[in-house]
C-alpha cells in the first residue's frame, strides 16, 4: 500500500509540472539559472558547468534509471571587459525528464549581462542581467494507460482509451531578467544580494486540448555572505526564497570552506529546505553539501534526505545532486582582488 501511495503521489505532481520552472537544490552552482545576472560574473576568462539531479528513484519501481525526475543541465558562460567593466555572455540549456519519463521540457536560454564596477577601491559589482530562450514541452502518450483499457484487470494496449490529449507537444519563447550586488568590503567580509524574474511574458501553454493556459512567472531573492577566518577559513551563511504560482519555497544553510595551497578549496554545508510557507508547513528537507576544487575544476555533491511525510513512502525518495564545472583562471588571477562570483 506505502508502494501504491508513492506511485499516486508521484504521477499527480508530475503532472503539474509543466506549470513548474525546473530548479536545483545546488542552486548557487547553477549560476544562469539562479539569476540571469550571474552571466560572466566568474573570476576566470570562461565558465563552463553540467548539473545532474535524479529525485524520488524508488517511487515507480524502476530504479534510479527512470526516476520520476531526472534533471540534467549545461551552460557556459564569459565576462568581456569594457574598461572598468564587464559584459556577460552565456548559454544555458537544460533537459528535465517528469512523471519516469513521459513529462520531457527542454530549454535553451541566450544570456546576457552588464557587470558595473562602483565604489573608490572598485570593490563593489552591480549587474543586470536578461535571457531570452525556447522551451519545447511534450507528452509520451504511449506510457499511459487509462482505465477502459483494462479488461478483466489487465492492460490491454489495443484497446481505445477515448481521452482527448491534445497536442503531445508545445513549445514558446521566454523572456527573464535579474539583478545582483556584490561587494568585497575588506579581505575577511564580502556580501551578495540579487533578485530574478523568470517567465516575464506568462507565455501560453496547450498541451491538454481546450485547456489553454499561462506559466506562473517565478522569482526568487538570493543572498549570502563569506568571512574569512585566519586567510584559510571561511563561513558561508546563505538564503534563497523562492516562488511561483501558490508554490514556494525557502533554502537556508551554512558552508564551511577551507583553502589549501596550489589553488584547492573544499566546501562542506548543511542546508535546509521549507515549502509552502504560506500553509505554515513544516521542513521538506535537509541536505548535506560536499564541493572540491582544484586549478578551476570544481565538483559538487548534495542529497536531498527528506524530513516530510514523504519519507514515510520508502527508501530513496530523496534526491542526488552533482554538478562539474571549470573556470579557467586569468594567468595574473588573485584571489582576493579578482571580479569574483560569491563563494560556495
Amino acid at each position: 500500500m506505502r508502494k501504491i501511495y508513492t506511485i499516486i503521489l508521484a504521477t499527480v505532481i508530475s503532472a503539474g509540472a509543466f506549470a513548474q520552472d525546473i530548479h536545483f537544490s545546488q542552486f548557487f552552482n547553477a549560476p544562469m539559472l539562479l539569476n540571469p545576472a550571474l552571466t560572466g560574473f566568474t573570476p576566470g576568462l570562461y565558465r563552463v558547468g553540467v548539473n545532474y539531479r535524479n529525485q524520488w528513484w524508488s517511487a515507480t519501481g524502476g530504479g534510479f534509471g527512470k526516476s520520476p525526475y531526472m534533471t540534467t543541465a549545461v551552460g557556459g558562460d564569459f565576462p568581456i571587459k569594457v574598461k572598468n567593466d564587464n559584459v556577460g555572455v552565456g548559454l544555458f540549456l537544460a533537459n528535465d525528464q517528469a512523471g519516469a519519463n513521459t513529462f520531457s521540457t527542454i530549454i535553451i536560454n541566450a544570456s546576457g549581462s552588464y557587470i558595473k564596477t562602483l565604489g573608490k577601491k572598485e570593490n563593489h559589482r552591480l549587474s543586470a542581467g536578461f535571457q531570452i530562450g525556447y522551451t519545447n514541452q511534450s507528452i509520451a502518450t504511449q506510457n499511459f494507460q487509462f482505465a477502459n483499457q483494462f479488461q478483466d484487470n489487465s492492460f490491454v494496449s489495443t484497446l481505445a482509451s477515448n481521452e482527448n490529449i491534445g497536442k503531445t507537444h508545445v513549445g514558446y519563447v521566454n523572456v527573464n531578467a535579474g539583478l545582483l550586488w556584490y561587494g568585497k568590503f575588506s579581505d575577511v567580509f564580502g556580501m551578495y544580494a540579487g533578485g530574478s524574474f523568470f517567465n516575464v511574458t506568462l507565455p501560453k501553454y496547450d498541451i491538454l486540448s481546450g485547456q489553454t493556459k499561462h506559466l506562473y512567472w517565478r522569482a526568487n531573492i538570493h543572498t549570502g555572505l563569506d568571512f574569512t577566518i585566519s586567510k584559510r577559513y571561511h563561513i558561508l551563511p546563505s538564503l534563497m526564497y523562492m516562488v511561483q504560482g501558490v508554490d514556494n519555497q525557502i533554502n537556508t544553510g551554512l558552508g564551511f570552506g577551507i583553502d589549501f595551497e596550489n589553488d584547492m578549496q573544499v566546501t562542506l554545508g548543511i542546508y535546509n529546505r521549507i515549502n509552502t510557507l504560506a500553509s505554515g508547513a513544516g521542513a521538506d528537507a535537509v541536505i548535506p553539501y560536499l564541493a572540491f576544487e582544484i586549478k578551476g575544476i570544481k565538483l559538487g555533491i548534495s542529497y536531498d534526505a527528506t524530513v516530510s511525510q514523504l519519507k514515510d513512502a520508502g527508501h530513496a525518495v530523496g534526491a542526488f545532486e552533482l554538478s562539474l564545472s571549470y573556470t579557467k583562471k586569468r594567468r595574473n588571477y588573485n584571489f582576493r582582488n579578482a571580479l569574483i562570483y560569491p563563494r560556495f
